[in-house]
């Protein structure tokens, strides 16, 4: 069989399977014993209504089995589970499984420790590793679960992106306390990324026939010592034996990194971003307790306000890992907003009040622009970036180009300026990879400015909840494996500023990219929800003259010692805020689902009301508005002649 490499390799997937042969092979072997949860009570359907006001009354909690469904689409379910661990469990690893089809939040103690969600790693959904405190002695620990009746991708029917089936129900299929055999998930791992490598690699490469061998010769040892302790372990040296033959010190270096990309609103409303936000960054908090090499990268200031105002013990938590950091606040930019639509002031306000966040907050101001999704690049983005504090760029979305490839992956982009920002397209064509033998190959393979730059970019993490690098990272665990890898790139786990100043330092000859960055794909929203788009610069006019209003009523406070007038900057800034939440990548473009432009359209609606309310004030203040005396006023650095319509 060593002769065939088909039937080899077919032989390790099949060994590995989470699908093919599981009473026999090692996937089927990870779970030592597996108890169900028999203790679950239920309430719902609710709204989005937090733990503190469920937990009063739990009276309203019932009984509820496995196999029972749950609905409908966007509503929330509550269950209480009390965890019944066997005396002979209590010095091992056991892990809570929880499987219904849908995204959930674990809660331990009024505290947010984790999230599920349908995403699979390997045939693998995330599992709780139960902390070994709540399984001495003889605890019985309470958890609650709060279960979102969505997916991380929302519930369109029949397709993806169409309108969400509002009807639909997820059956609670898994409940389950399982007592895991840590040497066999440990054999697990290995055998994953040994398979991975001799896929990538192939049988033109020495190292890739040397995984493919290491592989057969580890199941030809269990089987022939019939899976005892004994073997497992020779298995693990076998394995261990290949990972350790290290790279050439000048092989091409990755730096990888925790991310998990969020849209404020798409498939889902704005409301369900929030809890989305909170599960994934609970996971990706809980993979830092366990492992310290851990980093992570974070986008977005709107999102991390809203978990500061609605979880707020868990913004505790990513505070310290920011002071710690590996918890890396990135792109000082309100929200990833859409690249060519708004007006150049509104781009200067995602900036104003992104960076104002971040330092406000956790004392740094970001020097890398942050945009992996959006739709394309306006040329004046570099000066406004450099006007900004920020001087280096990252984004991915022109991989996505349906006619020209673009030409590097990292190069100097030149406005229309003049200024010039150093940027960055992971070569892995992805900001949401898996951390998997391939992706390491691609990287390093596709990179089009080999030569001038040895190193690129790994972001890996599961975005949009769902959970982000949890089960890639310690489901998978395949980085400690990799890392210094024969035959694979050097992998380390970074931070964009460590990333950016190695290329910069030992880079040379880089090319330059002038003017716009134009994607190929998704030109339609442009044209489409035209009244998103409508909205949208009225209230960037009505802001603008808003702002110059109030501030001449508060010039005049100035030179007249008893004019009152107190400048609306609270109330403008809220206003700023709704109008660039709008302005984020799938709202302004109108790429996402009818119930966010309706949410949307309220929010406009909401800005225009409060900015024409605040503009009478402002000028009542200047004496240009009542008492039978309306002025016009040009709000225009320009002279202008025009036709004034005036009611009445």
């Amino acid at each position: 069989v060593l002769k065939n490499t088909r039937c080899t390799l077919e032989r390790i997937e099949k060994f590995i399977s989470p699908h093919y042969f599981t009473d026999v092979n090692l996937f089927g072997r990870l779970k030592s014993e597996t108890l169900a949860i028999s203790n679950i009570l239920h309430y719902g359907p609710t709204e989005r209504i937090s733990l503190s006001k469920v937990m009063k009354n739990l009276s309203v909690f019932k009984p509820v089995k496995i196999g029972e469904a749950f609905g409908p689409t966007f509503s929330t379910h509550w269950f209480i589970l009390t965890l019944e661990i066997p005396d002979s469990w209590r010095k091992r690893e056991v892990e809570l499984e929880w499987e219904a089809g849908c995204e959930a939040m674990l809660w331990k103690d009024g505290v947010p420790v984790f999230s599920f969600s349908p995403q699979e790693d390997n045939g693998r959904t995330k599992t709780y590793k139960i902390p070994r405190s709540d399984c001495v002695n003889e605890n019985t620990p309470t958890y609650v679960i709060e279960m979102a009746c969505n997916r991380e991708l929302g519930e369109g029917s029949p397709t993806m992106i169409s309108p969400p089936d509002m009807n639909k129900t997820f059956t609670l299929s898994k409940a389950n306390l399982n007592g895991i055999n840590k040497d066999l998930e440990a054999l697990y791992i290995d055998m994953q990324v040994l398979y991975g490598i001799a896929k990538a690699l192939g049988q033109d490469s020495q190292r890739g026939v040397e995984a493919m061998l290491t592989g057969n010769q580890i199941i030809n040892t269990l089987v022939k010592g019939d899976w005892s302790d004994t073997v497992v372990k020779d298995s693990r040296e076998l394995a261990k034996s290949y990972f350790g033959e290290a790279n050439h010190r000048q092989q091409h270096v990755v730096h990888a990194m925790g991310h998990c990309h969020i849209d404020c609103a798409w498939l889902w409303p704005y409301s369900e971003t929030i809890r989305k936000c909170a599960r994934s960054w609970a996971s990706t908090l809980d993979v830092m307790k366990r492992f310290p090499n851990f980093t992570f990268v974070c986008s977005q200031a709107q999102q991390l306000a809203w978990i500061k105002s609605d979880y707020p013990s868990l913004y505790q938590e990513i505070k310290v890992q920011v002071e710690n950091g590996r918890f890396i606040p990135v792109g000082g930019a309100w929200v990833e907003m859409d690249g060519n639509l708004p007006s150049g002031e509104s781009m200067m306000m995602h900036f104003f009040y992104g960076q104002k966040f971040f330092r406000e907050e956790f004392g740094i101001t970001c020097e890398e622009f942050w945009l992996p999704d959006t739709f394309g690049y306006s040329g004046n983005f570099p000066q406004i970036m450099k006007e900004s504090g920020i001087r280096r760029f990252l984004t991915q979305k022109l991989s996505w180009n349906l006619v020209n490839k673009f030409p590097h992956h990292t190069f100097y982009w030149e406005g229309i300026d003049g200024s010039r920002q150093l940027t960055h397209f992971p070569p892995g064509e992805s900001y949401g990879m898996e951390m998997q033998p391939d992706e390491l190959v691609k990287t390093m393979k596709t990179h089009s400015d080999k030569g001038r730059t040895n190193s690129s970019m790994m972001l890996f993490g599961y975005g949009d909840g769902g959970g982000g690098p949890k089960q890639v990272w310690e489901g998978g665990d395949r980085f400690n494996r990799m890392k210094d890898c024969a035959g694979l790139p050097r992998v380390e786990m970074s931070v964009p500023q460590r990333f950016f100043e190695e290329v910069e330092t030992s880079s040379s000859n880089l090319c330059t990219w002038v003017g716009e960055l134009f994607l190929e794909l998704h030109n339609g929203t442009y044209t489409s929800q035209a009244l998103i788009k409508k909205l949208n610069r009225q209230c960037e006019v009505k802001l603008h003259d808003l702002e110059l209003l109030c501030t001449m009523a508060w010039c005049r406070k100035l030179v007249d010692g008893g004019f009152r007038y107190t400048y609306p900057q609270d109330d403008i800034d809220r206003l700023w805020k709704l109008v660039l939440l709008n302005q984020f990548h799938d709202v302004l473009p109108g790429s996402c689902i009818e119930m966010v432009i309706d949410d949307a359209v309220q929010l406009y609606n909401k800005v225009i009301g409060t900015t024409t309310r605040l503009t009478t004030t402002a000028m009542e203040a200047l004496g240009l508005r009542g008492g039978g005396c309306d002025v016009t006023i040009n709000t225009l650095p320009w002279k202008r002649r025009e036709v004034v319509d005036i009611d009445g």
